[in-house]
């Protein structure tokens, strides 16, 4: 989904939940420039889900980049989707990690790329676009990062190109980061699904929680990142969620997200367009009292 408001992917009580929100920046409110960010998520069968979140670069290069973040999330979760009967026979993190790399990103960009034909075809660029263009491959126009979870029983698959942060939630409060870093990150540039070698920046991790316990997994676009005012601030947002998750049910956090991607999109947080996907396990999502909000 993208654009304003909150997504809500559930499936029966004990398995995986979505609770996705997305907020258009206040420094593009004042450009009038639209969200950037895009959001999806999708169930996988009884007992899994997928969730993605991409950003569309905000270079002049990039102009249709809110379609190819549009487009980088909805085929990165039918990609998940049909990469779900692999997942029965993993028996490690390793090879989890192995069909990442070798079934899934491979899937995903080549997805993305005929996605991005398909939409020059039905649009063709004009001449205006043509000129800003300069000769690029019909591709960066439309360059978008994207972050990935596929959560299936025990297990969670993770996968991301581009800045934005994956944090994962145990039932300690301490954060889980399972994916690693991007050296080529500098912060003012960033590895983009529009790049020839997109397959090749793609980092991946994989989490069999059966040995590893998870609350869930927080997917965010930088937006939110760059709002929090701790230099280590996964440690701190992991620690308040795990005390949300385990208080609440999944509804009162689904009616906060929205709030939460507003504050980090204004002047007060980073002003950039802000979105998140709260991935909760299959254990979270029973009624409880509701409480005070997370900062």
């Amino acid at each position: 989904m993208a654009g304003e408001g909150v997504e809500r992917s559930r499936d029966r009580a004990g398995t995986w939940q979505v609770l996705t929100a997305t907020e258009r920046g206040a420094a593009h409110r004042a450009s009038r420039i639209p969200n950037q960010d895009a959001v999806a998520a999708l169930p996988i069968g009884p007992d899994g889900a997928v969730a993605a979140v991409a950003d569309g670069h905000g270079h002049s290069r990039h102009f249709r980049s809110a379609r190819g973040a549009r487009l980088a999330v909805t085929v990165a979760c039918r990609a998940a989707q049909d990469l779900a009967p692999l997942l029965a026979r993993l028996s490690g993190t390793a090879e989890a990690e192995e069909v990442i790399r070798a079934d899934l990103v491979p899937g995903i960009v080549a997805r993305w790329r005929d996605a991005v034909r398909e939409d020059v075809a039905a649009e063709p660029f004009t001449p205006e676009e043509d000129v800003v263009r300069d000769g690029d491959d019909a591709a960066i126009p439309y360059g978008s990062t994207l972050l990935l979870a596929l959560a299936w029983r025990r297990w969670l698959l993770l996968t991301q190109i581009g800045d934005g942060d994956i944090v994962g939630i145990r039932p300690d409060g301490a954060a889980l980061l399972p994916v690693p870093g991007d050296p080529q990150l500098d912060g003012r540039h960033t590895t983009s699904l529009c790049t020839p070698a997109a397959e090749g920046s793609f980092r991946a991790g994989a989490v069999d929680t059966a040995g590893t316990p998870l609350l869930g997994v927080l997917l965010a676009t930088d937006g939110y990142g760059n709002a929090q005012v701790a230099r280590d601030w996964e440690a701190t947002v992991s620690a308040d969620l795990a005390r949300l998750i385990a208080s609440r049910p999944a509804e009162w956090l689904a009616s906060q997200l929205p709030a939460w991607a507003a504050r980090c999109a204004s002047l007060d947080g980073s002003a950039d367009d802000t979105t998140l996907a709260l991935v909760l396990g299959p254990a979270v999502g029973r009624s409880r009292d509701p409480a005070p909000g997370m900062p």
